[in-house]
């Protein structure tokens, strides 16, 4: 024992409590052995009687513990979080986890679930935690956490569908702390179901009416920088039709992601093929015949012979005046709407840029004949998504053979 320092055995040696040399301000600490391993912590006091209970205390919890193989040190959520966001920036680095989903992970980390998990004994979570975190989530936007902040493209209520996200991302922490120890277990946790409601598209009539109201504006147009804003969301409006594009992944595009392929089997054909990045990773995307025509649009509204000047010429293909990209078209789409009286859809649901995804995969079913395996393949997403919400279509087409 060194000078300066006291040790007292309790429970036949077992347990000790003592105070260390270097400490001059007298805090007692304890130690004991548990599960072979030797365990050292501090009791926070100065006044050995107190530090007697609570080492006593201490070593009746952790005996606990150990006869019921629970993990002996608490580890909190935030460092099994912070653990797991480090493993997946690793693994999008590597290419084996894509960019969007990372986003999400962070995204979805610092704005909902350190605030209400991050202090918290991970394996002291429980179910009960998760229906307690729903209802916190769900006040997040509007009487919440984040009611003072603020947030674009926040929805104020989440849609089933973001919540089920929500949910992977949060299980996949838990995981992550099973495989370090933290915990011994998943804790039950309610699988979330997105609801399967048909998306919101332009029938036939409706899209003619708004690409006729997108002319009609851009050409009444006075101001040369309106004029050009609103030719520019037309061209928008008819490529993103086109190709079934998410409105993130057309903000990336560079004309160096754009070619014109040679396509068909005898008769040659030319065919628009865009390489996107997105949620599901980077995939090429085969444009219609529409989409090749609004390329060529928009070849024309910056002045570009062909793609290969654009190539060389230019960066973006959606840029402002000032050669800047464009982050967003939904206030313009919003107006666009307005005018064209087509912001609601026959349900009443509002309608936003996404409708124009939800359009081309309802026309390429309805008219263009598209297997749904390839459908799936061109827009990034699952079979099963695609049959869960557009199923409807394919039903209404075999009514002939269901009679």
């Amino acid at each position: 024992m060194k000078h300066g320092q006291r040790e007292i055995e309790l429970r036949g040696g077992r347990l000790v409590v003592y105070t260390r040399a270097d400490d001059r301000h007298g805090t007692w600490h304890c130690r004991f052995r548990l599960a072979g391993k030797l365990l050292r912590r501090s009791l926070r006091t100065k006044d050995l009687e107190d530090a007697k209970r609570a080492a006593e205390t201490l070593f009746e919890e952790l005996s606990y513990k150990a006869r019921t193989k629970q993990p002996l040190k608490t580890t909190v959520f935030e460092q099994v979080a912070r653990d797991y966001l480090r493993k997946a920036e690793r693994l999008t680095l590597e290419g084996n986890l894509s960019e969007g989903r990372l986003g999400l992970v962070k995204g979805t980390l610092e704005r909902y679930l350190l605030p209400y998990f991050g202090k918290r004994a991970i394996n002291e979570i429980s179910t009960a935690d998760f229906a307690d975190y729903d209802d916190w989530r769900l006040d997040y936007w509007t009487r919440g956490y984040g009611a003072d902040r603020v947030k674009a493209n926040a929805a104020m209520t989440p849609a089933a569908k973001t919540l089920v996200m929500e949910q992977s991302v949060l299980r996949q922490v838990l995981r992550h702390g099973v495989e370090m120890g933290a915990i011994e277990h998943l804790p039950f946790m309610k699988a979330k179901r997105a609801r399967t409601n048909r998306r919101s598209a332009f029938g036939v009539a409706e899209y003619r009416a708004l690409i006729r109201t997108a002319r009609r504006r851009a050409a009444e147009a006075k101001h040369p920088r309106v004029k050009r804003d609103r030719r520019l969301l037309e061209i928008y409006v008819r490529l993103l039709t086109g190709t079934g594009l998410r409105v993130g992944e057309a903000r990336k595009l560079r004309w160096n992601d754009v070619e014109l392929i040679a396509t068909g089997n005898g008769r040659q054909r030319e065919t628009l093929r865009l390489w996107v990045d997105g949620k599901t990773g980077k995939r090429a995307v085969i444009g219609s015949i529409a989409a090749k025509r609004a390329l060529k649009a928009l070849l024309d509204f910056y002045g570009f012979a062909d793609i290969d000047e654009a190539r060389a010429k230019g960066d973006g293909l959606f840029e402002n005046g000032r050669g800047e990209a464009i982050r967003t078209f939904e206030v313009g789409f919003a107006r666009l709407l307005e005018a064209a009286g087509l912001e609601n859809d026959r349900y009443g649901r509002k309608r936003t840029l996404y409708c124009l995804r939800h359009t081309y995969a309802t026309f390429r079913l309805q008219y263009g004949g598209t297997d749904v395996y390839l459908l799936a393949r061109n827009m990034g997403t699952s079979v099963g998504m695609i049959e869960g919400h557009y199923g409807h279509i394919s039903t209404t087409l075999a009514a002939d053979k269901l009679l």
